[in-house]
């Protein structure tokens, strides 16, 4: 088991900025799904075509993971984290100009890949941090709060966008995201600068190149990054297209699939929360994210289903969001345990952000040819089944891996 930089005492100010760039990078994520109707009115965006605009934010994340980990651990966590903040402020400014006609989606996709960018270099370098601020014996709850990055920022995009759009359209959306990761590049500078930080996590000397395949391919990340791409690909699929189902089908109004959709997201937050609780308090990793398979699978089954009241739909898709929240914080706890060295916690971090990149880039093009292929809602539940029915057998394999190798 990797032994990880034990400071003195936890540096939670530290922590909050790291905590709250994670969250500033999941608004730019979030801001898409309740603006959906929106763009598709303006630019003449098609099912799919939404999809992947929803989904493209996590092209870079599928595709170099690893690789931006592992870059992150060379140049220095706090560094990479800026450059990222930075190009996040300038691609959603340069967004915002796209042509309101069908020509403005191809300017927003692109952007969309950019973002993609500085939304990996947020995912790879916080949880170093994060190791670094944290002693031992708190990092299971720190990175549990890490965990709910993705959820809280999501759910504060979906409530905030409609009211924004309706004012300002939406180019004012990406405007004010693209100022809020401004004023987070300069709360992380003076947070973690030298004089205020002095030991801050640095830069390594030497890349082990040679040890990165060794280090990622073994069972514990490779399986963790599985899992934790068949987790969002389906926590993607239904918070990208929630708001679309609750407009079109159950006739709500934009604000109000807004509110709704936020509050299920949100719930995913408290989850994490929960899972860091029951960590903290020795449950093993394996069960909880067992557990969240196990409930997702069942939640799913009522959640687009025509047979299902309507009374029960935003109930369940609340506990979907509920229980599945116990994966990310359970596997993102598992970083420091399952790296080789202090160094390269953000090399094992990558591998499981690569994962769930894969799974969030494909989660809302797969649903929307699901809904094309069984001509309606009903039959995305397949999509969910056959993912956790998966992910459940990839768990126990996890629980195996780390009771031989000792690992907590």
């Amino acid at each position: 088991m990797c032994q990880t930089e034990t400071p003195a005492q936890s540096r939670w100010g530290v922590i909050a900025i790291a905590i709250a760039a994670g969250i500033v990078a999941a608004v730019q994520v979030g801001k898409i799904p309740p603006l959906i109707t929106l763009l598709q009115a303006e630019l003449g965006l098609s099912l799919l075509a939404a999809g992947w605009l929803v989904s493209l934010f996590n092209l870079t994340g599928a595709l170099f993971g690893i690789l931006g980990g592992a870059t992150a651990d060379k140049l220095g966590a706090r560094r990479v984290l800026l450059v990222g903040l930075g190009i996040m402020a300038l691609a959603g400014l340069a967004a915002a100009f796209a042509p309101s006609d069908p020509s403005g989606v191809a300017w927003l996709l692109l952007c969309r890949v950019i973002e993609s960018v500085a939304f990996l270099s947020c995912a790879v370098t916080v949880p170093r941090l994060i190791v670094a601020a944290v002693t031992p014996r708190q990092r299971n709850l720190a990175m549990a709060a890490w965990g709910s990055y993705m959820p809280t920022g999501m759910a504060l995009a979906i409530l905030g966008a409609p009211p924004i759009a309706d004012r300002f359209g939406w180019q004012g959306v990406w405007i004010v995201a693209a100022a809020l990761a401004l004023l987070c590049l300069v709360a992380v500078a003076w947070v973690t600068g030298p004089k205020r930080w002095a030991d801050a996590p640095s830069a390594e000397t030497a890349m082990p190149w040679r040890s990165l395949g060794q280090a990622v391919l073994r069972p514990g990340p490779v399986l963790m990054g599985s899992c934790f791409a068949l987790y969002a690909l389906q926590f993607f699929a239904v918070a990208s297209w929630l708001p679309t189902y609750l407009i079109e089908v159950l006739g709500y109004a934009p604000g109000r699939a807004g509110v709704a959709t936020a509050i299920v997201v949100a719930g995913n937050a408290l989850g994490n929360l929960l899972a860091g609780w029951l960590l903290h308090r020795g449950l093993r990793r394996w069960w909880l994210v067992v557990a969240a398979f196990v409930m997702m699978l069942l939640c799913a089954a009522g959640i687009f289903a025509p047979s299902v009241p309507e009374f029960w739909k935003l109930p369940l898709a609340f506990a979907f969001n509920l229980f599945g929240g116990l994966l990310p914080a359970a596997l993102l706890a598992g970083t420091a345990a399952h790296a080789p060295r202090p160094a390269m916690v953000g090399t094992i971090n990558g591998a499981i952000v690569q994962g769930a990149n894969i799974g969030s880039l494909t989660g809302p093009p797969a649903m929307a040819i699901m809904l094309a292929g069984f001509g309606g809602w009903a039959g995305t539940y397949w999509l969910m089944a056959v993912c956790s029915s998966l992910g459940i057998g990839l768990a126990v394999w996890l629980g195996i891996v780390e009771r031989r190798g000792g690992i907590d």
